[in-house]
């Protein structure tokens, strides 16, 4: 009778056992997803705006994005004459403000012929460290070119090391130059500015 017994609490443990690591490896409770967010529509072709955005490059490149509304167009023909809008040719002028600086007067200019299709261009200066603006305009027979709108100014960069030393970072050449001027006894001689910096080291005495 006792091994009975005991036989069925063994059981019951077992079973309770079971049932109880069942329980710890299931599965969490399913949660509900959180809402999505709605994707952005579509970025517009154009934002209704006469405006036209100058960028940098690279130290010999502009790029220049423009969007010219149907007002801007309306405007011309009211100036102008009804047919001065599909008689002009439109026309980048590129000014370089380097040292006339918003003086667009005297700034020397080139111009660009463009397109009726074209809402961007990729400009060649070759100019490195230069300024620059730029107006996108129309040429029309008797009146010249008459601007439509005006970029931001732009600087393009440097295509050497910069002219600037800064103090806590010299050049290789101005520390051996300091060790020369205030210790002339030094064995240290002006390294080959070929060689490694390992060969540099071995050869200092």
């Amino acid at each position: 009778m006792f091994t009975l017994i005991t036989g069925l609490v063994l059981a019951f443990l077992v079973i309770g056992i079971f049932f109880w690591y069942r329980q710890q490896i299931a599965p969490p409770a399913a949660r509900p997803l959180p809402e999505t967010t709605p994707l952005p529509q579509d970025v517009p072709a154009t934002y209704g705006k006469d405006e036209i955005v100058l960028m940098v490059k690279d130290p010999y490149w502009l790029y220049a994005y423009w969007e010219l509304t149907d007002a801007k167009k309306e405007e011309i023909r009211n100036r102008f004459g009804w047919s001065a809008w599909e008689n002009s040719r439109p026309m980048l002028r590129v000014y370089e403000l380097t040292n006339h600086p918003y003086d667009f007067l005297h700034a020397p200019f080139f111009e660009i012929a463009i397109t009726n299709e074209a809402n961007n261009w990729y400009i060649h200066t070759n100019k490195p460290n230069s300024t620059f603006c730029v107006d996108l305009g129309c040429w029309i027979p008797d009146y010249g070119f008459i601007t439509l709108v005006r970029s931001n100014i732009v600087t393009t960069p440097a295509d050497r090391p910069s002219d600037i030393i800064d103090p806590l970072w010299p050049p290789i050449e101005a520390c051996w130059y300091a060790v020369q001027k205030f210790d002339p006894s030094s064995s240290v001689s002006s390294p080959d500015w070929h060689i490694s910096s390992a060969h540099l080291v071995g050869t200092q005495k």
